[in-house]
């Protein structure tokens, strides 16, 4: 049984040691796969003075979260993995955590993506991304919260997302769904690939008893322009829930039109933005849906 463990690294260097101890430390042994973003700090001269197991990858530009993570697992893939765990640098795992995913998951193989629990640095809260999906019904079984009142927790409860940090997935899945969409550099790309998981008939699930921890308590780092076009692209990229673009660049164009004419020159400004956006996104995004509806290696 060989798990093969894969690390987007960039400019991380006060999560190297937590995170790579922490896979050195697991009952089950693993392989670690690391792919480097260009980080030009001194991330590789450590990696291989302190962490030498580490199969180092070497990109010559930030290929983003995605486009990194696609290196590693088709590396993964080749070298024969049976299970690819995808683990952010500022995040490590229990000694226990591998083990104990191998089990859940031979025993419940209709899950595509399984993850633990996440916890801030001082494991004193989840994590407050993840908390505030969980908490939402719509998303997540809500036998998981009565369940944890009355003391009886399962293995493993479905959900329709959880955050990349720490996907444990089966070798079957990536043979299915494939890497990660390139038309997502950096965030976004984990609901893309969830929402195509889903369409291909399997299941995402959250493993209570089980825990890592995941130093992301910072703000994240998006300007509202860019977080609106991750959010477009999430939209017009979902398989489940397809958007007629052609309608809708049609219609942004008629509301640009329609709030210019009232006056309404901020509104007309954005509706504009929108229109022009997709516009020149369309096709971008149309071919992105083609792939991503047929099973198989894509991307990778």
């Amino acid at each position: 049984m060989t798990i093969s463990v894969v690390v987007v690294t960039y400019k991380g260097s006060q999560w190297y040691e937590r995170c790579f101890t922490s896979l050195r430390k697991s009952n089950v042994p693993v392989t670690t796969v690391v792919v480097d973003n260009a980080s030009k700090d001194g991330t590789i001269e450590y990696i291989r003075e302190h962490f030498p197991e580490i199969h180092l990858i070497e990109s010559e530009k930030n290929l983003g979260f995605g486009g990194a993570n696609n290196i590693g697992i088709r590396y993964a893939l080749d070298q024969g993995c049976d299970y690819c765990f995808l683990l952010n640098q500022d995040a490590w795992i229990e000694p226990d955590t591998m083990a104990e995913l191998i089990r859940i998951s031979q025993a419940h193989p209709e899950y595509g993506i399984l993850s633990p629990i996440h916890l801030n640095k001082e494991k004193t809260n989840v994590e407050k991304w993840l908390l505030q999906r969980l908490d939402d019904f719509r998303t997540t079984n809500s036998s998981l919260f009565d369940d944890l009142y009355f003391g009886r927790l399962k293995d493993v409860y479905r959900t329709k997302y959880v955050n990349a940090a720490a996907w444990f997935m089966p070798r079957k899945t990536l043979e299915t769904i494939g890497g990660f969409d390139p038309i997502f550099f950096h965030y976004g790309e984990d609901d893309n690939y969830i929402n195509r998981v889903l369409y291909h008939g399997l299941k995402i699930g959250i493993c209570p008893r089980l825990q890592i921890v995941h130093d992301n308590d910072r703000p994240r780092p998006l300007y509202d322009s860019r977080e609106h076009e991750v959010l477009m692209l999430i939209k017009y990229t979902n398989v489940i829930a397809r958007q007629d673009i052609q309608r809708d660049i049609r219609w942004h164009r008629m509301k640009a039109v329609k709030s210019f004419i009232r006056g309404r020159r901020s509104a007309a400004n954005q509706y504009y933005a929108d229109f022009k956006w997709l516009k020149d996104h369309r096709n971008e995004i149309i071919n992105s849906l083609e792939v991503n509806r047929k099973k198989g290696k894509n991307w990778l």
